[in-house]
C-alpha cells in the first residue's frame, strides 16, 4: 500500500460521497480496501466515454495508471476470456474491475448485514470479494466463485496479499452450481438472461435472503433486481430504483449476434412498408426498450449515425437465430421506411410491443414485476 494509493482512494471517495453514491457503511470498506491491489499491470481504459479502449502498463506510466485505476471508470483486465494479449484490444471484455459507483450501489442493495454469508457469482478481481468480506466482518462468510481457472488463481493470490484470505475462491460455473449450503446474500457480477436465472441460486438462498442480479434480454440490459426469497420458496422482486449496470454476460448466456455491416440498408430484395413510429425513440428510451425486448426474443439492435456519405442514421433490428434483420430510416416527412428481410416480421413484433407499451401508460423497468421459482421465471407488470 503506497501513499499516493490512499490519497487516490480518498479523493475517490469523496467524489462518490459528494454525488450521493456512496454510503457510510460502504464507505468504510472502500476505506480499507484499496482498489489498486486487484487491478493488473496492465490494463485497457476508455479514458473518454464511449471512445475506444487504450492499452495501459503501469510500469511505463505509474501516475497515469494511479489516476485511473483511482477514477469512477471501469477498468478491463481480460479481453476474450485471455485469447487476446495485452497491448492487443479484443472484441469482447471478459473481466474488470468495475465501476466504483456502481460497485457501491450493488453493495447497498444487497443490505449486508455483519455475520451474514454471501455468496458472490463472479470473482474477477477479487476487488468486490474484498469489500464484501469487510462488510460480513470476521463473524461472517463470503464464497465467490469464478469460471475462469486463471482468474480465480489471480484473485486468490491478491485477496492472500490483502489479508482476506478466510475468503473462499471456489473455480466453477455457477450457472449449473449444486447446492452444497445456504447462504444470506447471494450477488451476480455478471448479467442473467431473461428466464435464465440459475435455480441452485435460488435453492442456495435462505428464505428472507436476497438474491441481486444484474437481468438482461437479447435486446436490452441494465436493470438490477432485488429478488427477495419467500417462505414459499419462490424469488420475487422488482429492479432496484435509479441503478443501472452493465454487466458481462454469463458465459452460457453469450448469444451470436448478426452482423450488421454485412447488410444493406436500402436492400432492393427486402419488403418495404412505412411506419409513423420513431424506431429511434423505441431504441434509445430504456423503459421502451425494455418492454419490446421482453416481447421480442432473440432480437439485437444498432443505431447508426448520419454519414457524409449518408444525409440520415439508420435503425437496426436483427435475429442472429433465423437471419432475419430489419433496417428503419427516416424519409423526411415525419414518417419512416421500413425494410424487412427474412422468416420474422421483426418490426411488425416491436411495433406492436412498442404500443402495447404506450397503451399501458409508458411504465419504467421499476414498474415490472420479477419472479423466479424452481418451474417457472416470469417479468409482467405489477
Amino acid at each position: 500500500m503506497t501513499t499516493t494509493a490512499r490519497s487516490g482512494d480518498s479523493a475517490l471517495i469523496a467524489e462518490l460521497q459528494s454525488a450521493g453514491q456512496l454510503s457510510a457503511r460502504c464507505g468504510s470498506a472502500f476505506r480499507a480496501v484499496a482498489r489498486e491491489w486487484f487491478v493488473s499491470d496492465r490494463i485497457w481504459v476508455q479514458e473518454v466515454d464511449g471512445g475506444p479502449y487504450e492499452p495501459m502498463d503501469r510500469s511505463a506510466e505509474p501516475e497515469h495508471w494511479l489516476r485511473n485505476v483511482h477514477s469512477n471508470r471501469v477498468i478491463v483486465t481480460q479481453f476474450d476470456d485471455g485469447a487476446t494479449s495485452w497491448p492487443e484490444v479484443g472484441y469482447r471484455p471478459t473481466c474488470s474491475a468495475s465501476m466504483p459507483s456502481a460497485v457501491a450501489g450493488m453493495l447497498d442493495a444487497l443490505d449486508i448485514s455483519s455475520g451474514q454469508s454471501v455468496l458472490e457469482i463472479g470473482t474477477g478481481t477479487g476487488y468486490n470479494a474484498a469489500l464484501l468480506a469487510e462488510l460480513v466482518g470476521v463473524r461472517g462468510k463470503v464464497t465467490t466463485i469464478e469460471i475462469d481457472a486463471d482468474l480465480a488463481a489471480t484473485a486468490r493470490a491478491r485477496l492472500e496479499a490483502a489479508g482476506y484470505g478466510h475468503v473462499a475462491v471456489v473455480v466453477g460455473d455457477a450457472a449449473g452450481m449444486a447446492v452444497t449450503e445456504k447462504f444470506d446474500r447471494v450477488i451476480a457480477t455478471a448479467g442473467v438472461h431473461l428466464g435464465q436465472l440459475p435455480v441452485g441460486w435460488l435453492e442456495s438462498t435462505r428464505i428472507g435472503g436476497v438474491i441481486l442480479a444484474p437481468m438482461r434480454a437479447d435486446l436490452a440490459s441494465g436493470p438490477l433486481v432485488r429478488f427477495e426469497v419467500e417462505r414459499d420458496g419462490v424469488g420475487r422482486g422488482h429492479a432496484v430504483r435509479g441503478l443501472r449496470v452493465g454487466f458481462m454476460e454469463l458465459r452460457s448466456h453469450r448469444v451470436a449476434a448478426l452482423p450488421f455491416d454485412g447488410l444493406r440498408w436500402d436492400d432492393p430484395a427486402a419488403d418495404r412498408s412505412i411506419t409513423e413510429v420513431s424506431p429511434f425513440k423505441m431504441l434509445i428510451d430504456e423503459a421502451s426498450r425494455w418492454a419490446v425486448a421482453v416481447a421480442v426474443p432473440s432480437c439485437r439492435y444498432s443505431l447508426e449515425k448520419k454519414t457524409p456519405e449518408r444525409d440520415h442514421g439508420v435503425a437496426w433490428l436483427s435475429d442472429p437465430v433465423s437471419g432475419s434483420w430489419v433496417s428503419v430510416v427516416p424519409d423526411n416527412r415525419s414518417r419512416y421506411t421500413v425494410r424487412q428481410s427474412g422468416p420474422r416480421r421483426l418490426w411488425d413484433e416491436a411495433e406492436a410491443a412498442f404500443r402495447w407499451w404506450r397503451r399501458h401508460g409508458e411504465p419504467p423497468l421499476e414498474a415490472w414485476h420479477w419472479t423466479v421459482a424452481p418451474d417457472r421465471q416470469t417479468v409482467a407488470l405489477a
